[in-house]
């Protein structure tokens, strides 16, 4: 994974799954502070957000940016085309947020049309886990947001095709994301997600957007968010992030 089509990213191993698959994340040709975390594929069904994470590594250099990337949290799930990790717990309700909520909560909220739904293998409620922070695919991100620090988190899902800013994520970032790739921003998703990874980074003061592309085939996707996204990641801490501009190309 670390051939020239991935120039100047080193590769670390930040923890291993429940089924023992190594647990990577993309850093930065300069040791140092990141400008940003970008991670995707929380979910093991939406296997495109890991492809077209898989694309920007190989656009955009290691030597050319200053975030780190997660291209898969959930590697067990991705490999078995579920939601969940292998343990049937969805991680992106098994953080120990002050939201944080013991019983099965829905996938989406009730009222998300079933239309976007999409994929065979989403299920409408998702388990938790039998505590906070229980898996070890949780725990792992935990300690690499920890070790990193960083200003700036993007979670990448799919397919409800928005963006969900925190308050505290500056307002140029957002609204160049979503003029870029013409998405809406929205301040909710219809209702509560328990145990996000949003909502514990969001406790920790750490402004955070999720990304939600839609369901499409990998060459659309690339050609409609890959512009912002390469351009969020060139962009420096040092430099106006407020002004730069990722439009569309």
């Amino acid at each position: 994974m670390t051939g020239n089509l991935l120039e100047g990213w080193r590769v670390e191993a930040y923890g291993r799954s429940g089924d023992g698959s190594a647990l990577r994340v993309f850093l930065p040709a300069v040791d140092g502070p990141v400008d940003g975390l970008l991670v995707a594929a929380q979910h093991g069904e939406e296997g495109a957000t890991a492809l077209l994470v898989r694309r920007l590594l190989e656009r955009v250099t290691g030597h050319e940016t200053r975030w780190a990337v997660v291209p898969v949290a959930n590697p067990d799930g991705l490999l078995n085309g579920t939601r969940q990790n292998a343990a049937g717990v969805d991680l992106n309700r098994n953080f120990p947020s002050a939201t944080w909520l013991p019983d099965d909560s829905f996938t989406y909220p009730p009222g998300i049309s079933d239309e976007r739904r999409i994929v065979e293998n989403r299920t409408n409620l998702s388990s938790p886990g039998q505590h906070a922070a229980s898996e070890p695919e949780t725990r792992a991100l935990m300690e690499l947001v920890d070790r990193l620090r960083p200003p700036l988190v993007v979670d990448v899902h799919s397919p409800l095709e928005l963006l969900l800013p925190r308050d505290d994520v500056p307002a140029g970032v957002v609204e160049s994301l979503s003029r870029s790739a013409d998405l809406p921003i929205v301040d909710d998703v219809g209702g509560p997600c328990p145990g996000a990874f949003d909502d514990w980074l969001s406790d920790r003061r750490i402004p955070t957007i999720v990304y939600e592309v839609e369901h499409a085939g990998l060459p659309a996707l690339c050609a409609r968010h890959l512009p912002g996204l390469e351009a969020l990641l060139r962009t420096s801490r040092t430099s106006d992030a407020e002004s730069a501009s990722i439009d569309r190309r």
